[in-house]
């Protein structure tokens, strides 16, 4: 059969939000992840790398398409096993590298630490570390900042930081500007969700509230995949809180 074409995959991946929203903390306890529903298009997709797999069970770009396709909608252990498959075939592939490292960085999230919480932060800074090599190594590659971005961005723990995913978001701000009307509407639909989580995770209403009308300006007579939505409602949940928050706090000023 014809192998999946590695642009089919980019598609798809700028459509969705790869970074989840995540209220990183000290403690031990689990961070759910549910399930991300699939649309047609990417059961059809999956089904396609599935054969691909199993026809060429050496093909590290393969194991990279599916295995980020999996950690997109929170497969992890499935996601992660096909990740680190595809490193041992393909050592030096910064894109795997990338997908494993956000992977594991929600993987760290989800499990149950009962060292209060350290060993968790221990596997998530080796995950960021593992993302900001695969960024050295492939500095203009839009697939790899765009996954760092996204992950980074709602997180903002040790080495995970949200001034390293803002320093991205003025890499794609050059990127488009080159790019011009050739940009990807996909890829600045995803760029504007990831800012507005970065500055909601910063308390920046305004920022936050910038960028998510951004995206829903792009976004008009769009069809939204489930996922998307379902980022879209969490930034705006996050925007609301830091609403909440300040009006709270103006509240207590005039008591």
């Amino acid at each position: 059969m014809k192998k999946p074409i590695k642009t089919a995959m980019k598609i798809i991946a700028v459509n969705l939000l790869i970074g989840n929203v995540v209220a990183w903390n000290m403690g031990a306890a689990p961070i759910d992840f549910p399930a991300v529903a699939y649309s047609e298009q990417e059961q059809k997709l999956v089904s396609e790398l599935k054969t691909a797999a199993n026809d060429s069970p050496e093909d590290a770009d393969v194991q990279t398409q599916l295995g980020a396709l999996y950690s997109l909608h929170n497969e992890l252990d499935d996601a992660a096993n096909l990740l680190s498959l595809a490193l041992d075939n393909q050592a030096d592939d910064p894109v795997a590298q990338a997908w494993l490292g956000a992977t594991r960085a929600k993987q760290s999230g989800a499990m149950f630490d009962p060292f209060m919480g350290l060993f968790k932060l221990y596997k998530l800074h080796s995950a960021c570390a593992a993302l900001d090599q695969a960024v050295a190594q492939a500095p203009d590659n839009f697939e790899i900042r765009m996954i760092r971005l996204a992950t980074f961005a709602p997180t903002n723990v040790l080495n995970c930081s949200v001034e390293t995913a803002l320093q991205d978001g003025q890499w794609f701000e050059q990127f488009f500007a080159k790019q011009g009307k050739n940009a990807p509407l996909e890829l600045k639909m995803q760029f504007n969700l990831a800012m507005s989580k970065a500055y909601a995770n910063l308390d920046d209403q305004q920022q936050a509230t910038l960028y998510i009308n951004a995206f829903k300006q792009l976004a008009q007579g769009q069809t939204l995949t489930p996922s998307v939505k379902h980022e879209l409602a969490e930034a705006n949940k996050l925007i609301d809180a830091i609403a909440s928050t300040i009006n709270t706090k103006k509240a207590g000023e005039h008591s």
